[in-house]
């Protein structure tokens, strides 16, 4: 039952936005009564957290391979993150500050997870692995707006552009 009702509400942030995301509309889009997501969440902004908590449950660790398998690896969870997690209603309501407590709510949980990616990249920069002169936060910016670039642009990812965006990076990053 926890599945089917984080299921509506995950599918309403997609589409909707978090303002998509309401006890009414996760009953009706989850099939069950209101009484049966109020004994699991006692709020709307519960029932949030809870779908946020999922979204970015999966830690933000690349697997210990070359940086152009964590480069691919990175640019992977942000299209994951972006497309199946927050999707375009989330992530226009986030761009746009629509719901400012779920923009909050969301950066919070993102930056905990992404420390450890940027914790990865200042690892391989003091080992001579990427150049010293890379911000670990510039770098995760660049995987995030790369995907963003695409979508805005093309309306979706193209094909390969993953390939060519870790071959971009490497370019600018590794040392010579």
């Amino acid at each position: 039952m926890d599945e089917r009702i984080t299921s509506a509400a995950f599918e309403l942030l997609r589409n909707g936005g978090p303002g998509a995301v309401n006890i009414d509309a996760v009953a009706n889009q989850a099939g069950v009564a209101r009484t049966t997501i109020y004994r699991r969440y006692s709020t709307r902004e519960e029932l949030l957290a809870t779908i946020l908590d999922q979204m970015v449950e999966e830690t933000f660790e690349p697997p210990d391979e070359s940086i152009e398998g964590q480069l691919q690896w990175s640019l992977e969870r942000v299209r994951l993150l972006l497309e199946e997690g927050l999707g375009r209603g989330g992530t226009a309501a986030v761009l746009a500050d629509s719901d400012p407590e779920f923009t909050e709510a969301l950066q919070r949980r993102l930056q905990s997870a992404l420390s450890v990616m940027r914790g990865e990249i200042a690892g391989a920069v003091e080992s001579g692995r990427l150049r010293r002169d890379v911000d670990p936060d510039a770098l995760v910016g660049a995987v995030f707006g790369a995907y963003l670039a695409e979508v805005l642009q093309y309306g979706a990812p193209r094909p390969g552009w993953e390939d060519r965006t870790v071959a971009l990076l490497l370019s600018g990053i590794t040392p010579t």
